[in-house]
Order: C-alpha cells, then structure tokens, then sequence
C-alpha cells in the first residue's frame, strides 16, 4: 500500500529553504542568460496558509524574465473552496479580457489544484499550467487525506465541510486539456510526492527537482525550468529537453522509474511478475 507520510527526514530538512533562498538571490546575475518571456500574462496560486507576500519572489522574477505576472488577490489561501474558485475564474475571465492573450497558471502545493481546476474549467482562455509540489493526486481530503502536520490543519479547515468543491475532486484530479507541467521533490516533506505525479499523457510531464516544497517558489533550478516552459507556444508545445548536462541535474530515466513504481504502487499499472 502507498505510504501517503512524507518522510520525516525530508520534513526536518524543509528547514533548507533558507539556503535556497540564498542561492535564488546569489543567482541573481545568471538570470539575464535566461529565455526572455513574450509578455503573456500569468496567475500565480498560493499554497495552503500562505497569500500573494509568499509568490512576491517569484512574480518578481517572471516579470524581470518578461511576462505579467497577477497575484491571486484573494488573501490566505485556507483550503478549497466553491467560492474561491468561482473568484479565481472571474479574476482569470478580467486578465484574459484585458491582455487579449490566452493566460498561464502556476500554481504552489495547494495552489496546484486550483491552478488545474481553472484550467479544466476554462481551457479556451489558458495558454498551460505548470505546479510547484502540487498533490493533486490525494484522494478527496474528507476521507484520506495527506497524513502530515499540513494536512492535519487542512482537514481540521475542511473536514466535515459540504462545499461543492470538496465532493468534485475529479476538477483537480483529472489532467487539463492543455499542456501541463508538474514539478516536483522527491525529498518533499510537506507532501507524499506520488501524489503530485500526473498521469502519463502527450501534453503533460512530470519533472524532478532538487529541494525543499517550501522552497520551490525561488528553487533557482525551478527558476530556469519555468523560463524553459514558459517560452513554449501551446501549439509548438514539447515535453522538457534533458539531454546534455541537464540530464544529470533532473535525471528524467530515475524520474520516469519512479512514475512507474508510483503507478504500480496506487494500481495504475500492472506489477512485474517476481
């Protein structure tokens, strides 16, 4: 059975975030070598108990990579729910109306789920998602839900709630009709990250990173591959290129090992024979 615990040595070394963000701010000078943005606009979504001062560094840098980046504007993000949803789906409505540019969504942790409901919801105005340790993998939060400290508090603001939102997990869940990329840490203590693997499909791709889940909003490694996907038209979408010295750093051969043994594991996939 799936451990859905993420391990507690990967939880006590979330406290890395510090030297992440020192390395972000020491790589400062190298992100002028960076694929400059063509000026579409983006909607970056907050993880769970956190608002727009905790993606401020990272809309920071998209926009000095070129793109219009919009907070989501909505406070701290407690969890889902109907309303914010259908608040998010106007504000996304008003940039498309506004830029006259189909939008991205980038979404952190929680904020992944969101990010993907909108795009399942509105696909005709989004350009492609892209999550940041996203669990959009766990089973609908009032029955199993994420075994950590985070996901006790989740269920703690959620549980026992009848928003419509909690009883359509499939909004998440289910693979946006456009591309997508999940970016994700292996050595994630917030979350399990099997749950943020999506499925295999032609316009989705899952990417391992190095680092912490509190850190992966100025991860300068998530930094170049956002600059990387973002330069991408949806119509000339590929998935991420690892040859050459990338391959080492991301390692796709170990990744898609682990999205098979993560699929054999939830009963996706059928097991080798012993």
């Amino acid at each position: 059975m799936l451990d859905k615990k993420p391990r507690t040595l990967h939880t006590v070394l979330e406290s890395r975030v510090a030297i992440e963000a020192l390395a972000h701010f020491s790589s400062k000078p190298l992100h002028r070598f960076l694929p400059q943005g063509d000026g579409h606009p983006i909607l970056v979504i907050p993880a769970f108990l956190t608002s727009d001062a905790f993606t401020s560094t990272l809309r920071n840098s998209l926009s000095k990579l070129g793109y219009d980046p919009h907070p989501w504007g909505l406070g701290l993000n407690t969890g889902l729910h109907q309303s914010k949803l259908e608040q998010l789906q106007k504000r996304l409505k008003e940039i498309v109306l506004q830029r006259q540019q189909k939008i991205t969504i980038i979404g952190w942790s929680l904020g992944g789920l969101y990010a993907r409901a909108l795009a399942n919801m509105n696909s005709e105005h989004v350009r492609q998602v892209i999550t940041l340790g996203s669990p959009f993998g766990i089973p609908a939060v009032e029955s199993e839900g994420v075994q950590s400290a985070v996901g006790r508090i989740f269920m703690l603001l959620n549980g026992g709630a009848t928003d419509p939102m909690l009883d359509n997990p499939e909004l998440w869940q289910s693979t946006p009709p456009v591309p997508f990329t999940g970016i994700f840490t292996e050595s994630d203590g917030v979350v399990h990250w099997h749950y943020c693997l999506d499925e295999k499909q032609p316009l989705s791709e899952n990417i391992r990173v190095p680092g912490s889940h509190v850190g992966l909003t100025h991860n300068p490694v998530v930094l170049y591959l956002l600059a990387d996907r973002l330069k991408c038209r949806p119509e000339r979408w590929q998935p991420f290129n690892s040859i050459g010295w990338r391959e080492r750093l991301f390692d796709n051969r170990a990744c898609a090992k682990a999205i098979e043994l993560a699929e054999q594991a939830a009963g996706l996939s059928e097991a080798t024979p012993a």
